[in-house]
């Protein structure tokens, strides 16, 4: 009995973090090596300008004019998705199936709403002069703003691969590490945005 117990194979250890979560978090570390490239490129071309954002040309005096609307209505509309992303999941993580997709259908409704208000913000930009090309600001902001808007879309595709894959009863409970790694990210992209309209909105408002 004695040698049967010893020969008894060990109960094998799980990791603390899922590797499904750890490579979520690899991945967001290296996301924020690459946003924090683009922050640090910004705050170079601010202290290499003497006067920023740079003076719009006489003919086109209303760069900067309607700067405030449609990105704080975004800002809005992005941290509520970040909200119901998170009770979302919670949902999920008690059985709570319909809390779980009204709340995940919610999120990407939201972030929908988020890309179509940027996409006028750009639209309305151009209108205004204010291109990608216009002045070293301009080029800095619609790189800035694209990649995270593209981070957004990539985020919305995920999102919806998960109610695909939960609509078909792949997530519980006991399996949700999929639901869990996308709630991170868009979480990541919450905080990004954070950043970016402190620096590229409040900022330059405070530098005018």
């Amino acid at each position: 009995m004695a040698v049967a117990a010893l020969r008894r194979e060990p109960t094998p250890e799980y990791p603390a973090i899922k590797p499904g979560m750890m490579g979520m978090y690899i991945f967001l570390a290296s996301e924020v090596m690459f946003f924090g490239s683009l922050f640090a490129t910004y705050f170079y071309l601010v202290g290499s300008h003497p006067v920023w954002p740079p003076i719009p040309p006489a003919d086109r005096p209303e760069y900067y004019v309607n700067w405030w609307p449609i990105p704080a209505i975004n800002t809005v509309i992005l941290l509520s998705s970040g909200v119901t992303c998170h009770f979302a999941l919670e949902g999920l993580a008690h059985d709570n199936r319909r809390r779980w997709f009204v709340l995940l259908v919610t999120t990407i409704v939201l972030g929908f709403a988020f890309e179509a208000g940027q996409l006028y913000e750009f639209i309305n930009a151009f209108s205004r002069g204010l291109t990608l090309t216009a002045n070293t600001f301009a080029s800095a902001f619609f790189a800035m703003t694209g990649f995270h808007g593209a981070h957004v879309l990539g985020g919305l595709i995920l999102l919806t691969l998960v109610l695909y894959r939960s609509a078909r009863g792949q997530f519980s409970s006991r399996n949700h590490v999929g639901p869990a790694a996308v709630t991170l990210y868009w979480h990541f992209v919450d905080v990004v945005w954070i950043f970016l309209f402190g620096i590229l909105y409040l900022g330059v408002t405070a530098f005018k």
